[in-house]
C-alpha cells in the first residue's frame, strides 16, 4: 500500500496493519517499514500497540526497533490484564458480600475472547447492576475506597434500549480462576459493543477489532433476532457497524440472515479513517466547563465549535438513520440538544 497525500491515508494504514490481527495466527502484513514509521505513534496512543506487534510476529518487520517498541505495549497491556483480573475478583467478592450481583460489560468481557490476555487493554471496571441496587453497590464500592476503577451503570444506563430483567436473564456466569463473572449474552453484548462504539464516533480502531472478534468467534446458535433487537434503526445500525468491521478490517462475518451494505455511505468511511489518522490525544483536547460560560458569554461560541459532533456522534445523538444524505443537520441538531440540556441545567 503507497503512502497517500490525504486525510485518511494514515487511517487507512492503521486499518491495513489491523486487518485479521486478532486471528492466530495473524496473516503477513505487506506494509514497509516506513509506513509502520507513520502509524506507531497512532497504534500506541489508540490501544492497538499489542494488536500490531501481533501482526508482526510473521513479519521481516518483527526484528525493526519500531516492533520492539509494539512489543513493549504488548507486554504491558499483559501485565496490567492480571492487575485488572484481581481487581475483578476483589470487586465482584465485595458486591456480593452487598447482596448485589452484577453483569460486567466491555473490557475483560470482551478482552478473553482474543487468543492472549495482553491484546487488548482495557482500563475501567463496567458494571451494570439491577436499579434498585445501584444505591446499595455504590456505597459498597465508596466504603472500599478508589481501590478500584470502576464504572457504576445503573441497570445498562445509556448502554443498550433493552429491559434490565430480559437481559440478565440471558446472562451467563464464565469462570475466573476461583470466582465467576456474570456477562451479557453473547447476542446482547454485540449490540452493546456496536451501541457503544457508535456512541464514540468510531475513533478507536480497537473497538472496531472487538466487533470483528465478537463476529468471529460467536458460536452456531447465535440468535441474530436478539441481537437486531425490535426497531428496524438500532438493527441498521449494528449492520452499519458490521459492514465496517468487514470492508475495513476483512472481519469474516459468515451467514447472517438480514442483508448488509457491500459499500457503507462514503462519509461514514471517511469519518472513521479520518478519525484513526488522527493523535488519539486529540480527542482529549481539554476545555472548560460549559457552566463556565454562563458568567463568560463571550467564549460560547469558540466552546460550542470546539465541541462540534463528528457526522457518526451526530447522527446517533439524535436517533438517525446512516444513509447518503447530508450529515450537517444531524450535527447541528445534536449540538442544540446538548445545549438545551445544559441551560436546563444552569437555569
Amino acid at each position: 500500500m503507497a503512502l497517500k497525500d490525504s486525510a485518511t491515508s494514515r487511517g487507512e494504514l492503521v486499518a491495513a496493519l489491523l486487518a485479521g490481527s486478532w486471528r492466530q495466527p495473524p496473516d503477513e502484513t505487506s506494509l514497509s517499514a516506513t509506513e509502520l514509521l507513520n502509524i506507531t505513534p497512532l497504534l500506541l496512543e489508540s490501544g492497538a500497540g499489542a494488536l500490531a506487534w501481533h501482526r508482526l510476529r510473521n513479519s521481516p518487520l518483527v526484528t525493526t526497533p519500531l516492533a520492539a517498541e509494539l512489543q513493549q505495549a504488548y507486554r504491558l497491556h499483559a501485565i496490567q490484564a492480571a492487575v485488572h483480573e484481581s481487581n475483578i475478583k476483589q470487586v465482584l467478592q465485595l458486591l456480593r458480600s452487598a447482596a448485589v450481583e452484577p453483569l460486567l460489560v466491555k473490557g475483560w468481557a470482551i478482552a478473553r475472547v482474543y487468543p492472549e490476555s495482553g491484546l487488548r487493554p482495557y482500563g475501567d471496571i463496567d458494571l451494570c447492576v439491577y436499579p434498585t441496587d445501584y444505591v446499595r453497590a455504590r456505597e459498597a464500592l465508596l466504603d472500599a475506597g478508589d481501590r478500584f476503577p470502576v464504572d457504576l451503570h445503573k441497570g445498562t444506563g445509556s448502554l443498550d434500549y433493552h429491559d434490565w430483567d430480559e437481559l440478565f436473564s440471558r446472562s451467563q456466569l464464565l469462570p475466573l480462576d476461583e470466582a465467576s463473572v456474570r456477562v451479557l449474552a453473547p447476542e446482547d453484548h454485540l449490540r452493546v459493543l456496536c451501541f457503544h462504539l457508535l456512541r464514540h464516533g468510531i475513533e478507536r480502531p480497537i473497538g472496531l477489532c472487538d466487533i470483528a472478534v465478537g463476529l468471529e468467534s460467536r458460536s452456531a446458535d447465535f440468535d441474530w433476532s436478539k441481537c437486531l433487537g425490535k426497531t428496524k434503526k438500532h438493527a441498521d445500525w449494528i449492520s452499519c457497524v458490521i459492514g465496517l468491521a468487514r470492508q475495513l478490517l476483512g472481519a469474516d462475518i459468515g451467514e447472517i440472515p438480514f442483508p448488509l451494505k457491500d459499500h457503507q455511505p462514503p462519509w461514514i468511511v471517511r469519518t472513521v479513517l479520518k478519525a484513526w489518522s488522527q493523535s488519539f490525544a486529540s480527542h482529549f483536547t481539554q476545555h472548560a466547563p460549559m457552566d463556565f460560560y454562563a458568567h463568560h458569554p463571550r467564549g460560547l461560541v469558540q466552546a460550542l465549535a470546539a465541541r462540534w459532533p463528528t457526522p457518526i456522534v451526530g447522527t446517533v445523538g439524535v436517533g438517525g438513520s446512516f444513509n447518503r444524505l447530508p450529515r450537517f443537520p444531524y450535527q447541528l441538531g445534536y449540538l442544540l440538544v446538548r445545549s438545551l440540556r445544559f441551560i436546563k441545567q444552569v437555569s
